[in-house]
């Protein structure tokens, strides 16, 4: 019998036209992203829902509050398959948006070739955070499960006043 893994709840805020597919590295395949060079699809999670939010935030365009999109929290079961990588482990300037391809090369090895399902490194929002990365490529992907996904509306009070 094989050993099964303890799981890790893990988060996603996905926009409500690809709530049907939660699972997809798709737009991480088009788009680069801090971790990840474009053509390696990576799924990006968070360890709480208050910091998947976060991280939407940072990213949305500087929108009236009533043309925002409509969000939907998934909640992710993941195989506990991990490692964490601590911020002083991480390329000097990691968090800077010029320097991802420091990044991009420190994790190439993962991205060529995971030896873990995910990889846990510190929020460019909030350092003391952290978000999962996790390979579609890991056997151990096929096993997430998405265990719910309900509608998240985000509170006008955060949204700035034009």
């Amino acid at each position: 019998m094989a050993d099964v893994l303890p799981t890790l709840q893990l988060y996603r805020l996905v926009k409500e036209r690809f709530v049907n597919t939660p699972l997809s590295t798709e737009g991480a395949r088009l788009y680069s992203g801090r971790w990840h060079p474009a053509g390696r699809g990576i799924l990006y999670t968070s360890s709480t829902p208050e910091l998947t939010l976060l991280e939407q935030l940072v990213h949305l365009p500087t929108l009236p509050y009533e043309d925002l999109p409509r969000l939907f929290l998934l909640t992710l079961s993941v195989p506990d398959n991990r490692r964490i990588i601590p911020a002083d482990e991480l390329p000097a300037g990691w968090r800077d948006e010029a320097t991802f391809t420091q990044n991009h090369q420190f994790l190439a090895p993962w991205l060529s070739a995971p030896d873990v399902l995910a990889v846990g490194v510190p929020s460019a929002v909030v350092s003391e955070s952290l978000n999962y990365l996790l390979h579609p490529a890991h056997p151990l992907f096929a096993q997430i499960t998405v265990e719910s996904a309900k509608p998240f509306p985000v509170d006008p009070r955060l949204w700035r006043k034009s």
